[in-house]
């Protein structure tokens, strides 16, 4: 075996039964101890085998699809969750940003960096490239050992399933086009998967079963890709410029207004907010399963007027009723409201700080499977 292969196995090993000894024993390697952790090993790597400059072809016409991909998957993504309802997120928050943004990567950058040296000064050798995958696996696994509860059997079982199958497989997939393209088109994929939920206000509600199913999927129609990318040059012979006149520009740029739209309509953040009626209180007119566009109302409050259906909160709720009646004591409005389906009017008197806004406009029923699978 080459000096060099015997270097890259010891310091495997070594890094190995130290990750072991973090899982069962000390469990220390958390948050920035692990950023740490990955720089000492990065530096006794290119201490001892020296660096290696990526001259992967392609680079770029990769990426460049892998965006068209992300943004095909988060058009579905959200739409998806209008059916599943949708979370705030920590948007733009700086406590997020200190205590998951940053950490989670720099962990990506220095594991894709390290995966890349460790594949590139291996030169192919098999044994060598399952010991690396199996290291990286096994670095995922225990970066996120200390999240989980093994108290149960439930607990172990959603271990495995959203944590070690998903490590396995991404692990592999991404070894394998680091091998082919080099780390940039990994890297650009980990972070934005791992970043978007930071920059965009709402996420999909999505249990860890969905989410597993994304982790294992998308990667896999990535490195798809990259098999077909390459299998395309190889039969026609194609040169860059060839590829890139042949990218569709189009689908990205109509991809982010539809993604634009969707967080638009749904994050509560802006003038109009989509909301799915979950009850039957209003119905012939606003029916179960409606989605109703809210238009907020931030200070003309006297513009509200008997008969307008008006959206304001209650009890941590989204209520929305038909105004019946208005009154306006010094200088402040309140309303009385009802809903078409009941009998009574309302026992509780709006406020104007209660009031979110009116309603004008709603898409019928394309919120029943929200309804459906919060009543499961």
């Amino acid at each position: 075996m080459k000096k060099s292969y015997q270097k890259i196995l010891g310091l495997e090993l070594i890094i190995f039964i130290f990750l072991m000894i973090n899982s069962f024993v000390f469990n220390f390697l958390t948050g920035y101890k692990i950023i740490f952790f990955l720089l000492i090993i990065l530096g006794v790597f290119k201490l001892l085998l020296g660096y290696e400059k990526d001259r992967h072809r392609y680079i770029k016409d990769i990426i460049l699809d892998e965006l068209i991909y992300l943004i095909i998957f988060l058009i579905a993504y959200y739409f998806l969750g209008i059916f599943i309802g949708f979370l705030k997120t920590d948007f733009l928050n700086f406590d997020s940003f200190k205590k998951f943004v940053l950490p989670n990567t720099l962990y990506i950058i220095l594991r894709e960096y390290f995966r890349y040296l460790a594949l590139t000064k291996s030169e192919g050798n098999k044994y060598l490239t399952i010991i690396t995958v199996i290291l990286l696996i096994f670095l995922d696994i225990t970066s996120n050992i200390y999240l989980t509860s093994f108290n149960t059997k439930y607990g172990t079982f959603v271990f495995i399933a959203t944590i070690v199958i998903p490590a396995i497989f991404t692990n592999v997939v991404f070894s394998y086009v680091t091998k082919k393209v080099g780390y940039k088109p990994v890297l650009f994929y980990c972070l934005f998967m791992e970043l978007y939920s930071f920059v965009l206000p709402i996420v999909p509600n999505a249990n860890e079963y969905i989410t597993t199913i994304i982790d294992i999927t998308l990667p896999t129609v990535i490195c798809y890709h990259v098999i077909a990318f390459f299998e395309t040059i190889k039969k026609q012979k194609l040169n860059r410029e060839t590829i890139k006149k042949k990218r569709p520009f189009l689908v990205v740029s109509l991809a982010s207004i539809t993604i634009a739209i969707l967080v638009y309509f749904t994050s509560g953040y802006f003038n109009q907010w989509a909301v799915v009626v979950a009850s039957g209180s209003m119905s012939d007119s606003i029916n179960k399963g409606d989605m109703v566009i809210i238009n907020k109302v931030k200070s003309n409050y006297g513009s509200i007027k008997e008969g307008k259906v008006l959206a304001y909160r209650y009890n941590g709720k989204i209520i929305i009723h038909r105004v019946v009646d208005v009154f306006e004591i010094n200088d402040h409005y309140y309303y009385k409201t009802k809903g078409d389906a009941n009998n009574d009017v309302d026992n509780v008197l709006i406020d104007e700080k209660m009031v979110v806004g009116v309603i004008d406009f709603k898409i019928p029923y394309i919120g029943l499977p929200t309804v459906w699978l919060k009543n499961l």
